[in-house]
C-alpha cells in the first residue's frame, strides 16, 4: 500500500514539476502584486501580467 502512494505522490510531483516557472529574486515582488491587486492564485497573477 505504501509503496503505491509513493509511485503516484511521484508522478504527481513530476507532473507539477513540468509547470514550474522559478522567479527567484522577484518573488516578493510576485507575492506583493498578488496581494496589492487582491488575486487569489498565482495563476491570476500569471495573467494579469500576461494581458497588461
Amino acid at each position: 500500500m505504501y509503496a503505491e502512494l509513493k509511485i503516484k505522490k511521484k508522478a504527481y510531483d513530476q507532473a507539477r514539476g513540468r509547470t514550474r516557472v522559478n522567479i527567484g529574486e522577484a518573488y516578493q515582488r510576485w507575492r506583493e502584486l498578488k496581494e496589492q491587486k487582491g488575486l487569489t492564485s498565482d495563476a491570476e497573477v500569471a495573467l494579469f501580467l500576461l494581458d497588461r
